[in-house]
């Protein structure tokens, strides 16, 4: 089923259309400046309460006036920046209404001044934005399976369920683009003028900004990332049971007009999202890869820096100079009179000693006994050592069309099938145990296209061991 799509959200419709002129203009920085302190003294949650119909415009000009007076110079813009204090505050305030952030009203005599809620709301978000720092995976992953729980327990629609999808999305996204952001940042480091320089921007922006805020306890079984099996058992619950019917009910009512085909396909889109949170391991791989990476040039280029002499380029200047300006006696070489390539002043060369006369080690052919003996025991090493390619060929051969099996169908025929048997046993003990399979866990690489489930309480047997029963079942993004 395809993806649910929407048209681009209209933005211009609920915003003016030229809301980012002053912040694209040569200005820009001491617009923004103006605008934040505008919204914090007068329009913002911590300003006083305004009144429902605005502020005197006087006000806000007498607010820009205090501002420039801390605040100069000003690039010449078009707004004359050698005009009196009182007339450039009136053109910035013209140039924010018309703008559109700050509208004016006529209230009988007076001019009143006041923010819109979209332009309010959008100047909160940029401003989060702005000042936003590292992220904690474990407050969203606490927050996607807090909201899951809610709907598993009834006590949520449809809405709970779209917010944990894009929290899910929003997961991956940042991963990925912390990533980018560490290969981008390191060529700009390494044009830092001095030492001090490097390692101030370094831990500032590289650690301080970049870093995933819970980075070092990402690994750890107690971590609430490792809860994502929880999660991915809630999304199956919500999939397959009755809940499914109710989550299109309440799409059908509350999200598309009554048409059920695309509340299926937006509860499909949520819970594809929400699937998509497996793949967290892969990213955070990419990421530790990228970090290493960042972490050996960082320290190559420190040690570099540490022993290399400061300013030598300056010394190697300096040094030309003086010897272009020193007289001619100065330049003469401090040996006494004779010829300097005398052969009596040579040293004697070095005889060296001559090597030791090497031979080659005998070597013995093996006997056809021991040869059959050797390709014998490849054999049975090699039928016993099960990689990820023997079992996902085991696996695929008893996978039904259904992509689901449960271990009292798979057949053993051979050595090979056996260990292939006592694998998935062994995978399925493991993905139960508190906190999942780890990603740092060896036999983590042999899931590969399926997921493995353990039945609680309850066990197998056949003619060659008892063991507890598990379930197979093909993921989605299998080839």
């Amino acid at each position: 089923m395809t993806e649910y799509s929407s048209p681009a959200p209209p933005l211009f419709a609920v915003v003016p259309d030229g809301l980012f002129g002053p912040l694209a203009s040569s200005n820009r920085l001491h617009y923004w400046q103006l605008l934040c302190q505008l919204f914090a003294e007068f329009f913002g949650p911590d300003a006083p309460m305004p009144p429902s119909i605005g502020f005197p415009r006087r006000e806000i000009t007498s607010a820009i006036e205090r501002y420039l007076l801390t605040d100069d110079p000003w690039e010449d813009d078009g707004q004359a920046p050698d005009a009196p204090l009182a007339m450039r505050a009136n053109a910035i305030y013209e140039r924010f209404r018309a703008a559109g952030w700050l509208r004016q009203e006529r209230v009988g005599a007076r001019e009143m001044v006041a923010m819109t809620h979209a332009v309010a709301q959008l100047l909160v978000a940029l401003m989060d934005f702005a000042e936003r720092g590292p992220a904690f995976f474990g407050a969203k992953v606490r927050s996607i399976e807090l909201q899951l729980q809610q709907v598993v327990a009834g006590n949520a629609g449809g809405d709970s369920l779209d917010e944990a999808a894009d929290q899910s999305r929003q997961l991956l996204s940042y991963v990925a683009a912390i990533s980018v952001q560490v290969r981008d940042l390191m060529p700009e480091l390494i044009k830092a003028e001095s030492t001090a320089q490097f390692a101030r921007q370094l831990f500032e922006r590289y650690v301080g900004e970049l870093f995933v805020g819970d980075y070092a306890q990402l690994h750890n079984a107690d971590h609430p990332l490792a809860r994502r099996t929880a999660i991915l058992a809630m999304v199956r619950d919500i999939e397959q049971s009755d809940l499914r019917g109710q989550l299109i009910a309440w799409y059908q009512e509350r999200a598309t007009g009554g048409d059920r085909v695309r509340a299926e396909q937006r509860l499909q889109r949520s819970l594809r999202r929400l699937y998509e949170i497996d793949r967290i391991d892969e990213y955070l791989a990419r990421l530790d890869d990228d970090i290493r990476q960042a972490n050996r040039r960082a320290l190559a280029f420190l040690d570099y820096r540490l022993r290399a002499p400061d300013k030598l380029d300056v010394l190697l200047r300096r040094a030309c100079r003086g010897v272009l300006q020193a007289p001619e006696e100065s330049l003469r070489l401090p040996v006494a009179p004779g010829p300097l390539m005398d052969e009596q002043r040579l040293r004697a060369p070095q005889q060296r000693a001559r090597p030791i006369p090497r031979t080659a080690n005998t070597s013995r052919e093996p006997t056809p006994e021991q040869l059959a003996r050797l390709n014998l025991l490849r054999q049975m090493t090699r039928s016993r050592l099960v990689k990820p390619e023997d079992l996902r060929r085991y696996v695929d051969r008893h996978l039904d069309a259904n992509g689901r099996i449960d271990s009292e169908a798979m057949e053993i025929a051979s050595i090979e099938d056996f260990r292939a048997y006592q694998t998935l046993i062994t995978l399925a003990l493991r993905s139960s145990r508190q906190g999942g399979l780890r990603r740092d866990d060896p036999i983590h690489k042999m899931l590969q296209g399926f997921r493995i489930q353990l039945s609680d309480g309850e066990h197998t047997a056949n003619d060659f061991l008892a063991s507890p029963r598990f379930v197979l079942q093909r993921t989605r993004n299998a080839a």
